[in-house]
């Protein structure tokens, strides 16, 4: 009795040893992509390098970041800077149950933004938090789902391709 009283006993206490571990991963890792959705690269970065994430999951990491850096001189400061700032327009509507073999995909744009961005930094910044805003309140009452948001396009997917 005594023998499997500390056999369950260690089990129990590597087990929860193993959890802990389990957390800490799982909070450097959400650190990192949070990081990494406010396109804060810097810091990013300096989460990766002092992490203890399991190689597959440092290496994506890696990935992610090297491609940002890549494509950095390519986004526009004022869009850049609202990616950072994005954080209150992510309110996403919830998946359809995609029941049926038919969706349709729809994929927005708002023509000439670059150039607004550039022009009117500010004006742009509300604009685009009115235009999310309407979008998914539309998503919303049209039985839409938001797969993803990129600066000002969505690529958006609807059940019943009526409802697009």
């Amino acid at each position: 009795f005594l023998l499997d009283f500390y056999f369950t006993r260690g089990f129990a206490s590597r087990l929860y040893e193993e959890h802990e571990k389990m957390e800490n991963v799982i909070l450097a890792a959400e650190n990192i992509a949070e990081t990494l959705s406010r396109f804060d690269l810097t810091k990013a970065h300096e989460n990766l390098d002092t992490s203890t994430l399991p190689p597959p999951l440092h290496n994506a990491f890696s990935s992610i970041l090297s491609n940002l850096h890549v494509y950095r001189p390519y986004i526009p400061d004022a869009v850049f800077d609202e990616l950072r700032h994005a954080g209150e327009l992510l309110k996403e509507v919830p998946a359809p149950g995609l029941e049926t073999k038919k969706a349709a995909l729809v994929f927005t744009d708002i023509q000439g933004s670059t150039a607004t961005w550039e022009a009117c930094p500010e004006g742009m910044r509300e604009g685009l938090k009115v235009h999310n805003n309407v979008m998914r309140e539309c998503l919303s009452e049209h039985n839409g789902y938001e797969v993803k948001t990129i600066g000002d396009s969505f690529m958006v997917a609807f059940e019943d391709p009526s409802d697009a």
